[in-house]
């Protein structure tokens, strides 16, 4: 055996689907107690090598070596054998069983043909104190948080002694104070010399977590650097093409027009105008989402009344709110934004005023292509399920929707959450234009460089209140997170 070699080389692979090529001669390595972050576009070939790496799909060419010793994966049993773990984006855990029960699923420890739960909640426990987590191997996963869970499927893949952890998009559901807690569990599987290829499309994870980055573009390896020596704007530049920045800086909206679309008084005082962006900006918790949410009439509040175009209006549910020409995007597009298992068209037509007795389906199909052809939505045909389109897309699908049913006031939660940075760049330009022909955009972001670049304005919110507002010209990160943290304006 070559200790010296990589505990996992890719070599020249390629792979095609229907005559398409998805990845071409690409290469790829892992040392043991490396991060090793690979990062692109969506379709940029991520998912497939990731798939060819852990025995779901098998490559047309090209070779894999594990440890220096060419190998032919038969399957996910066979990389699971070898110690290969996948971390999934959508977490695979069953809500009603134990945490330890999640952990050996399939795979219990079986005495006299009878399961053996002594050893495998002992197991269980002793790989959650390594992981430096005290949670209780007893406790029903439907008890967790999303940080916890996410912890539990790096405990699955730990405690069967994976060599080689692969973690897809890990963080997309949590929050930074639960990112922290599951970065400190990377190192500690750093430490213990287990390798883990990182899929991220938050940049700055990057280069927090990572050792080298390797970025795919078109199935094609554009870059492979050591971590601390690529800046982001090279990396997003070998992703796209381009500089995030440039694009954030042109999507600046025009300055906000006199008339008032939007105004809120009461315990919250906000105002947002024809042709403007304000940004709401805060910490996890200081209650963004709930005030886009109560504006919708999706959730409930009291002590402050909304006004739409001067009009006092009474918002107590979301098709009130649709009638008075508002629209949420909300933070997560797939379970409160979109149809999954149903159509493009059918997505794009949902909020248009449609009612059980007269549908104008030639009429919707007109419009759902005239948004599709606008908004440059990447789909095979009207029909196609949302379900397999990429989030970017999904997301362009939600403001199509919007658009398609006339709405004047844009509720932005989280708009390129889960995205990756060329369809960020394109909802950006997407923004900026709604901005543009009258609309007006109430956005919120965790990404402070999204705001400042993008709103007019910026009100930052502090438990539940309104802590203070700058404006796009006065705006630091430094005064935001002052404000946000509960300092005085």
């Amino acid at each position: 055996m070559n200790h010296s070699a990589p505990l996992l080389e890719v070599r020249n692979i390629s792979k095609s689907f229907g005559g398409i090529a998805v990845l071409e001669a690409v290469h790829f390595d892992l040392r043991a107690g490396e991060v090793h972050a690979l990062v692109g576009e969506n379709g940029a070939g991520k998912s497939t090598l990731m798939n060819v790496v852990s025995g779901v799909v098998r490559p047309d060419a090209g070779q894999l070596l594990w440890e220096g010793r060419p190998i032919q994966l038969e399957g996910p049993r066979h990389a699971r054998a070898l110690g290969i773990g996948f971390v999934h984006q959508e977490l695979a855990l069953v809500p009603q069983l134990s945490v330890a029960e999640n952990v050996f699923l399939g795979r219990h420890p079986v005495i006299r043909g009878f399961v053996n739960f002594r050893q495998m909640h002992e197991r269980t426990q002793r790989v959650l104190e390594h992981l430096e987590h005290r949670i209780d191997s007893h406790r029903p996963v439907a008890e967790l948080s999303l940080a916890e869970r996410q912890i539990v499927e790096i405990a699955r893949a730990v405690v069967f002694e994976s060599r080689l952890i692969i973690m897809d998009e890990p963080t997309a559901p949590l929050a930074d104070r639960d990112a922290e807690a599951l970065f400190r569990s990377i190192r500690l599987l750093r430490v213990r010399g287990v390798g883990v290829i990182y899929i991220s499309h938050r940049l700055q994870e990057i280069f927090e977590i990572s050792d080298r980055v390797t970025v795919l573009r078109d199935g094609q390896r554009v870059l492979t650097q050591p971590t601390s020596q690529v800046t982001r704007e090279e990396l997003v530049r070998a992703m796209i093409g381009t500089e995030l920045k440039e694009r954030l800086g042109s999507a600046v909206a025009s300055s906000a027009q006199a008339e008032e679309l939007l105004r809120i008084q009461g315990s919250i005082r906000l105002t947002v105008h024809r042709g403007e962006i304000v940004g709401l900006a805060g910490l996890a918790g200081a209650g963004r989402t709930r005030l886009l949410e109560w504006l919708f009439g999706a959730a409930r509040a009291a002590g402050s009344e909304v006004l739409v175009s001067g009009r006092r209006v009474k918002l107590r549910s979301p098709v009130d709110a649709i009638r008075q020409g508002l629209a949420l995007v909300p933070d997560d597009r797939k379970t409160k934004g979109l149809i999954l298992g149903a159509s493009v068209l059918d997505n794009i037509a949902l909020a248009g005023g449609r009612t059980r007795f007269w549908i104008r389906r030639s009429q919707e199909e007109r419009a759902a292509q005239q948004w599709i052809g606008s908004l440059r939505i990447k789909a095979a045909a009207v029909s196609q399920p949302v379900v397999y389109l990429s989030g970017g897309t999904q997301q362009k699908v939600v403001l199509a929707k919007w658009l398609f049913a006339g709405a004047r006031v844009f509720l932005l939660d989280e708009p390129t959450r889960g995205i990756d940075v060329g369809a960020k760049a394109e909802i950006y330009d997407m923004i900026r234009t709604l901005a543009r022909d009258g609309a007006a955009v109430l956005m919120a972001s965790s990404e402070l460089e999204e705001l400042m670049g993008l709103a007019d304005r910026i009100v930052v919110m502090h438990r539940g209140g309104i802590a203070g507002e700058v404006t796009r010209a006065e705006a630091t990160e430094e005064r935001i997170m002052h404000l946000a943290t509960g300092g005085s304006d």
